[in-house]
């Protein structure tokens, strides 16, 4: 900590839309480290926290004051005499390693209070956002420790986060060697947002009219949401969710069951036609979910939400309430956009492209044509994403900043789920000295009609699939044959 306070120093970073649109959101994480050798020196708090503050150092964003106007201009203001310090708390479990373990990392094997934020960013006690959120949780007899860490998408996206996750990790273990945070290698990563406006093509291409309106088209209920303050927008958001009852599960899909799928596809697709793990995935969850939803849609507060009626009225919706599913997959602009991932850009690139299905066709039933058919548009729709898009679509995002609350506000009034795919995050490569992460877990609920891919420990193979849907929906999702016999519920 003392370096900390001796070396940053005070800097303004302005944010852009990309950062702005998702800002909402935290980024968070269970990482299970076991101490399989019984060492006493394990993962030692102490180390965690020195080594903590010293990389933060590489991430003076994460120690700035959240300003925001309410035409959506942000930025984020490091005070060397008003630093917003992260949180770091450590505690002490009765609960055994091997008791998390077999129960398979269930939420439920968990000590309580584990998670210290919720999915939304919100004003901690002492009336700030905080941009790091840090609970070491000591497991009984030494036998292992959980890591959870929360940063919001203010600052960083899911490679972003693990940037930071992993130079903390690197820190610890450098320094656990016995050398001192001052002779670690410098960190290579950046997160001026010039970075990717500088990467941004001079061409672009025309946006199609779902991407723009999408994007664009706003209504009451969104400009008085980019209006509000971020402490009122978090602490409404949070109300909001916590008002339908939301379950979630943690599925895998192993090689064996994900080769099965391919093969299906593989009998209806043409020579040369490239079909990737994401696509498929990316179909089964969205037919999937169509289903439940179609058999809950008598419910309006199982598929809609209880702002759905007041939504209907005060926004001009780009989807058709009752008959449209949208399946918002949301992309990465680095690789995308030469040199990006080179530059090691820490900030928010990340988007989403919407295909818009009839949601009676789309959960019609899962079969080899029909699954073959939602594939091959997830594929198109992903093909479609290059560079020229991309310069267009931030383009028109940075030309209207208070655009960045069309999409949420639109939600509400629509039928969809968001699938992110995070198998490409490095989660488990956080090796403080001790051994990668046994596993990583999301938080037990985030919101309605999520799916993340999500990567598995090595040693595993395949995917891990984290979904939270309404209870009603969920219900439907696990007395769906094809999805049951396609995954392995988990937890």
């Amino acid at each position: 900590m003392d370096q900390l306070l001796r070396d940053i120093q005070s800097q303004t970073i302005d944010l852009c839309t990309v950062d702005t649109i998702c800002s909402f959101a935290n980024i968070l994480y269970f990482f299970y480290y076991e101490n399989d050798a019984s060492k006493p020196e394990f993962m030692t708090t102490e180390l965690l926290r020195e080594s903590f503050y010293a990389a933060v150092l590489d991430f003076p964003i994460l120690v700035g004051h959240l300003v925001m106007d309410s035409g959506g201009h942000a930025k984020v203001v490091v005070d060397k005499d008003n630093l917003n310090l992260p949180e770091f708390l450590e505690s002490h479990s009765d609960v055994h390693f091997r008791d998390v373990q077999d129960a398979k990392f269930g939420w439920t094997a968990l000590p309580d209070g584990i998670a210290t934020v919720g999915s939304v960013a919100t004003a901690g006690a002492d009336g700030v956002i905080k941009f790091v959120n840090i609970h070491v949780v000591r497991l009984r007899e030494n036998s292992g420790v959980v890591i959870f860490a929360s940063i919001p998408h203010y600052v960083v996206d899911g490679v972003g986060y693990c940037a930071f996750v992993n130079r903390w990790a690197e820190v610890c273990k450098w320094m656990r060697g016995g050398e001192t945070a001052g002779t670690l290698p410098a960190f290579q990563g950046n997160f001026a947002r010039s970075t990717l406006s500088n990467h941004l093509p001079e061409t672009s291409a025309p946006l199609d009219e779902t991407t723009r309106e999408l994007f664009t088209k706003s209504g009451p209920l969104s400009k008085w949401l980019a209006w509000i303050s971020p402490k009122t927008r978090g602490s409404m958001l949070k109300t909001i969710i916590a008002m339908t009852p939301i379950e979630g599960h943690v599925f895998h899909v192993s090689k064996e069951r994900l080769a099965s799928l391919h093969a299906l596809i593989q009998e209806n697709v043409t020579s040369g036609e490239r079909i990737t793990d994401n696509d498929v995935l990316t179909a089964l969850i969205s037919m999937a979910v169509a289903q439940s939803e179609a058999e809950c849609k008598q419910d309006a507060a199982a598929t809609r939400g209880y702002l759905a009626s007041l939504a209907t009225y005060l926004l001009p919706s780009v989807f058709a309430q009752d008959s449209d599913f949208c399946t918002e997959i949301v992309c990465d602009a680095r690789p995308r956009l030469p040199g990006l991932s080179a530059a090691q850009y820490t900030g928010n690139s990340a988007f989403v492209r919407c295909i818009v299905s009839k949601l009676d066709a789309l959960a019609s039933g899962i079969s080899a044509q029909s699954l073959t058919l939602e594939a091959k548009r997830v594929r198109q729709l992903v093909d479609s994403v290059d560079s020229e898009f991309i310069g267009q679509l931030f383009g028109t995002l940075n030309s209207d900043p208070s655009c960045f609350m069309c999409p949420i506000a639109q939600s509400v009034a629509k039928l969809g789920m968001i699938v992110s795919n995070h198998s490409r995050f490095a989660l488990y490569s956080a090796d403080f000295g001790d051994g990668i992460p046994v596993w990583v877990s999301p938080i037990k609920t985030f919101c309605a009609n999520l799916a993340w891919i999500l990567p598995v420990h090595p040693s595993t193979g395949g995917y891990a699939i984290y979904f939270t849907l309404s209870k009603q929906a969920m219900a439907k999702l696990l007395q769906n044959d094809f999805w049951m016999n396609s995954v392995e519920l988990l937890y």
